[in-house]
Order: C-alpha cells, then structure tokens, then sequence
C-alpha cells in the first residue's frame, strides 16, 4: 500500500511539474519594448550626439559673451539690469508719443492749432515723465550708451554671421518640435501593434539628423564670431 501511494504521490507530481513545463512553454514571449529596437538605438545614439552638441555650444556662447562684456566695457550686470528695467518701464510711455507724434503731424496738416497745442502738451508731459525716471539713474544710462556705442562696429562687422545663425536657430526650433511629433506618433503606434511605428521612428531618426547638422552649424558660426571680434 506505502509503495503503491509513493507511486502514485510521485506520478502525480511528475504530471504537475510536466503542465508547468507546458504551461510556462505556452506562455508567450514577452516583447522586449520598442527601446531594444535597432531604430530606437540610432535614435538614441543621435540623442546623445545632440546633448555633446548643446554642452559645445553653452561652452562657446560664455566665451562669446565674454568678448562682447569686454567690447562693451565690462559694464557690471546690475547697472544693465537697472536700466534696462528703467526702460521696460517707460515703454509705454515711448509707444504713446510715436503715436502722439502722428496725431500732430497730421495735426498740423490739417491746421487744427487746438489740436496741435493739446498734443504738444502731452508730448511735453511725457517727455518730462522720461527725464524724471532717468534722471536718478543717469550715470547708468550713460555707461549702457557708451557701451552700445563700443559694440556699434563689431556688431555691422558679424551681422551676416549672426543673421544666418538666427535663422538656423529658428529651423532648429521647428525642427526639434518634429522630432517630439514623430516620436510621440511612433510611441503610440507601437503600442497600438501597428506597424506604421517604423516610419515615425525613421522619420523622428532622420530629423534628428538634421537637428544636429544645425546645431553643428550653429557652432561653427558661434566660433566664428568669437573668432571675428578677438
């Protein structure tokens, strides 16, 4: 009777190890994931291109702010700060009389003597509203203006320089934006099983190439300005 129980005991746990076996044999393999994909490495490999790209490029844009602080005199930052806020203030104030002005030049056009008094006035108000603000910050406003006078010549001579380094700064701006909408449509292609996953990865592969190719542009337009203004 044992025997024949220990048999039976050890044929029945033959038979669950072997339904394990079948079982765990039926279970499908797990996906690996999108990121283990040859497209999704290249990806990868460009992203990681573009962040050795961006430290290039805050490397060399302090250098350049370096040469243009020295250009422009070394003016220390809160003395810029402080006027340039003096001026965001009085913005307004200096929209009203390009509009005021003209209201007076068509004003006197039209020979409205009342009309070109009262717009006098309030030019003459404003004006003073000007000279009021600046007054107490007027050595200030003299070393940003003796600076921007220092930076005159420099600035016409890399001008075309930095023209085409602006308008590849703003195709790279769209172009990354591209980048994020491919990814993002890949991304979800791929977790829906729709093969379409491909072509957005390729197409989000193939803008990051570009992405790099200007911002390896931009570098070197970077470096030529540095270079231009030693």
């Amino acid at each position: 009777m044992k025997k024949l129980l220990s048999v039976s005991l050890l044929t029945t746990g033959l038979l669950a190890s072997s339904a394990g076996i079948i079982h765990a044999e039926e279970k499908p393999v797990k996906d690996p994931g999108w990121k283990q994909t040859a497209e999704f490495q290249q990806l990868q490999t460009l992203q990681e291109q573009s962040k050795q790209l961006n430290s290039q490029l805050k490397a060399q844009s302090e250098k350049n702010k370096a040469v243009w602080d020295s250009l422009r005199g070394n003016i220390p930052q809160e003395v810029r700060d402080t006027v340039k806020a003096a001026m965001a203030e009085l913005k307004p104030v200096r929209e009203e009389n390009k509009a005021l002005t003209a209201e007076l030049k068509a004003a006197k056009q039209a020979k409205d003597k009342e009309k070109i008094a009262s717009l006098k006035a309030q030019l003459e108000a404003n004006h003073q509203k000007i000279e009021a603000r600046l007054a107490p910050i007027a050595n200030e406003v003299a070393q940003v203006k003796e600076g921007r006078q220092n930076l005159k010549e420099p600035l016409a001579e890399v001008k075309p320089i930095r023209d085409a380094k602006k308008a590849n700064r703003e195709q790279a701006k769209q172009v990354k934006q591209g980048v994020h909408a491919a990814l993002a449509s890949a991304k979800e292609a791929y977790k829906n099983g729709d093969p379409a996953w491909q072509s957005s990865l390729n197409e989000a592969i193939d803008l990051m190439k570009q992405l790099n190719d200007l911002k390896s542009e931009i570098l070197s337009q970077k470096v030529s300005i540095y270079e231009a203004l030693q």
